[in-house]
């Protein structure tokens, strides 16, 4: 039997409580993935709203143009042991959403579709996953924490997006006055209307390439702001 010595009295009393704390981690985190549940989500913005705002720890959501007058979200949430924390609130017309989970291991999100009617406004934010929006034409902020975001057919003037890592694109079908878009490390590309339309392109990457083959005018109130971490940044008109 080795002697106790001062130097293995003090590796005891922390290796010991470091164990038993690492091996209850490792147990927790095991159960809460084998009591993984899901639920159906469904909401209807009341009347009267005119701005909508999704929140959720994570999942990929999907936004497009309905034709009705109303928007609408539904899809399905995941979830460990405890079923998650859903709010709901509508403020001088802005209806939000949020979805966050009571457990912090095991899988949490919430994968849905959001529909909206044209002209309305929409902040849609993940803690990761991807993003995907369609046909919309009100201002629009799209935020993930590391997936990708990707948008066809926008009408929208004003538009931001931002990513942890992911990459990001963005088509146009009339002239934005005001882009945003942001990504940790992922490419950006932004494709604009086919014309003689001057955009003022800021734009700059920490080890990627910037390509704007555009009319530039630093003087013009069309404004398209790109930054990355590391990729490319591409800034196109449509072919």
């Amino acid at each position: 039997m080795l002697p106790m010595t001062t130097g293995r009295r003090v590796a005891l009393a922390i290796g010991v409580p470091l164990c038993l704390v690492l091996t209850a981690n490792t147990g927790f985190a095991l159960v809460a993935n084998i009591g993984r549940g899901k639920i159906p989500v469904s909401y209807h913005v009341p009347a009267g709203g005119r701005q909508v705002s999704v929140t959720t720890s994570g999942g990929n959501v999907l936004l497009r143009r309905g034709s009705g007058d109303r928007a609408s979200l539904a899809g399905t949430g995941t979830y460990s042991l405890v079923r998650p924390h859903i709010t709901e609130r509508i403020t001088a017309g802005k209806a939000s959403l949020g979805y966050d989970c009571v457990v912090p291991e095991g899988p949490c999100e919430l994968d849905a579709t959001l529909t909206v009617p044209a002209g309305m406004a929409v902040s849609v934010s993940t803690g990761g996953g991807d993003m995907a929006a369609s046909g919309v034409s009100g201002p629009i902020s799209l935020s993930t924490g590391g997936g990708d975001v990707q948008a066809t057919g926008v009408a929208a003037t004003q538009v931001s997006a931002d990513t942890g890592g992911g990459d990001i694109e963005i088509v146009f079908t009339q002239v934005p006055r005001n882009v945003q878009v942001s990504t940790g490390g992922g490419n950006i590309t932004i494709v604009v209307p086919r014309g003689d339309t001057p955009y003022h392109v800021v734009a700059g990457t920490g080890g990627g390439s910037v390509n704007d083959p555009i009319p530039l005018d630093s003087s013009s109130p069309n404004l398209i702001t790109a930054t990355s971490g590391g990729g490319d940044i591409t800034v196109r008109e449509a072919s």
